[in-house]
C-alpha cells in the first residue's frame, strides 16, 4: 500500500481478499469457498461477510463495522500495525453506543503520507457467511482528523496488520496498542495469533484469502517453511527475515534484514544491490513514477531473481518480476524498487505484493515465525 511507517520502498498498494478466522476448536474447511475474491481489484464492493463457526471470512474483501460504522474500503496491511478510520470525508465515522473518546491525540507519518486524529476504543463486527456476528470488544482505534497520501479519496484508513510494536501509537502510558489479531486472540476468537495470506497475480482468474487463526493447505504446493522472526532492529519489530538475494546465480543483496509487506506494490532493495540488478538487466531507464523499464528483447533475457530464507530458494521468474502486462505496453515495468538507502541500516529490503502473489506467507505471532509455502501460482506464466 502506499501507506507505511517505514521510511524505504515508497509505493504501496491496496489489496484485496477474503479473511477467515479459525476458532480454538476447528481445523480450516476447504470446502467454504473462501477464496472468492480476485486480487486484481484495487478495492472492492460494498458489504462484508464474515465468520461462520468455522471460520471468520469477509467475502466481499476488505470490510468490517465499527461500531454502528460501516468501513467498506480499508488499507489492509503488514507494513504497520495501527488501525485507523475516517479517511473518507463523505463516509464519517459516527460513534455508537459501544464507542469511547479517549482523549487522546495521535498521528502516523508514512512514507507518502500521514495520518492524524483521536484515539476510540470501539467494537469491531464481522458478520459470518451464515449470519453469526462475533466482535472485538473495545479495541482500540485511530479516528482521523487529516489523512494525506491515501491512494483514493474512496480509502476508509488502514487496518493494521503488523506486529504489535509495528507503529509510533501508544497509549496514554506509553504502551504499545493491541492489534486486531492480537484481540483476535486474546478474547478466544481464534486459539493462535496467526494469519495466513494468499495472492495472486493479476488476469489469471483467480482469488486470495486471509485467515486469521491459521491458514490453508488447499492452496499450497508445498509444506510451509518457517523461520524465526529476525532479531535484527528495526525489521525485528515487525514482520522481518533474514535473507540474501541472487541474480541469476550471482549474488546482489549478501545477509541482512527486511520485511514482509502485504501493502507494497513492489521488491525493495538497497541502493548497491537495486545498482547490481540494474546493471546485470543492462537498463538504466526509468519512467515518470520511477519504475525500472526495460524492452521487451530484454524481458526475454531476464533471469531468475531469487530470496533465499532459512536455506531455502524462494525464486521469482521473469514473469514475476514484472509489473501487470496491461500496464506493460509498449514498454516492461520492473517491480524490482530502490530504498535509496545503503545496506547495513536494520531493515535493508522489502518483500512485498509481488512476492506475496507467488508464495503463501504465514504470519506466527505465538510463535514468532514466518512461514512460507509454494503455490500454483508460483511459476505461472501468465501475469
Amino acid at each position: 500500500m502506499f501507506y507505511h511507517s517505514n521510511p524505504m520502498c515508497p509505493y504501496k498498494c491496496l489489496f484485496c481478499f477474503a479473511i477467515v478466522a479459525l476458532p480454538i476448536v476447528s481445523a480450516y474447511p476447504t470446502h467454504l469457498g473462501i477464496a472468492k475474491m480476485p486480487f486484481a481489484r484495487v478495492w472492492g464492493p460494498k458489504r462484508t461477510n464474515a465468520l461462520t463457526r468455522n471460520n471468520i471470512a469477509l467475502e466481499k474483501r476488505d470490510e468490517f463495522r465499527v461500531d454502528t460504522t460501516q468501513i467498506d474500503n480499508v488499507i489492509v496491511d503488514t507494513g504497520s500495525s495501527y488501525t485507523w478510520v475516517g479517511g473518507n470525508p463523505k463516509k464519517p465515522y459516527v460513534q455508537g453506543p459501544a464507542g469511547e473518546n479517549l482523549n487522546q491525540p495521535n498521528q502516523e507519518r508514512y512514507t507518502t503520507g500521514a495520518y492524524g486524529g483521536w484515539a476510540f476504543s470501539d467494537d469491531i463486527t464481522f458478520e459470518a457467511v451464515g449470519g453469526a456476528i462475533y466482535t472485538i470488544n473495545s479495541q482500540s482505534i485511530g479516528v482521523a482528523s487529516y489523512a494525506a497520501g491515501l491512494p483514493s479519496s474512496e480509502i476508509d484508513g488502514i487496518l493494521g496488520l503488523g506486529r504489535v510494536g509495528g507503529s509510533s501509537v501508544r497509549d496514554r502510558n506509553g504502551n504499545p496498542i493491541p492489534t486486531v489479531l492480537d484481540n483476535l486472540y486474546s478474547q478466544g476468537t481464534i486459539s493462535s495469533a496467526v494469519l495466513g495470506i494468499y495472492c495472486v497475480p493479476r488476469n489469471n482468474g483467480g482469488f486470495g484469502h486471509i485467515i486469521f487463526g491459521g491458514y490453508s493447505s488447499a492452496v499450497t504446493t508445498s509444506s510451509v517453511s518457517y523461520v524465526p522472526i529476525t532479531s535484527t532492529l528495526p525489521a525485528g519489530s515487525n514482520w522481518g527475515v533474514d535473507a540474501y538475494f541472487k541474480y541469476g546465480g550471482r549474488t546482489i543483496l549478501r545477509p541482512t534484514s527486511g520485511i514482509v509487506d502485504t501493502g507494497a506494490n513492489s521488491i525493495c532493495l538497497p541502493n548497491e544491490a537495486f545498482m547490481a540488478y540494474q546493471e546485470a538487466i543492462g537498463t538504466s531507464q526509468f519512467n515518470d513514477q520511477g519504475w525500472l523499464v526495460i524492452s521487451r528483447d530484454q524481458y526475454e533475457n531476464l533471469l531468475p531473481l531469487s530470496v533465499f530464507i532459512g536455506g531455502q530458494s524462494y525464486d521469482l521468474s521473469p514473469n514475476a518480476q514484472i509489473l501487470p502486462r496491461y500496464v506493460n505496453d509498449p514498454w516492461i515495468l520492473l517491480v524490482v524498487r530502490n530504498t535509496d538507502k545503503p545496506s547495513g541500516l536494520g531493515k535493508d529490503f522489502v518483500l512485498g505484493h509481488p512476492f506475496i502473489q507467488r508464495y503463501y506467507v504465514v504470519f506466527n505471532q505465538t510463535s514468532s515465525q514466518i512461514g512460507f509455502a509454494r503455490t500454483f501460482f508460483t511459476d505461472i506464466l501468465s501475469n
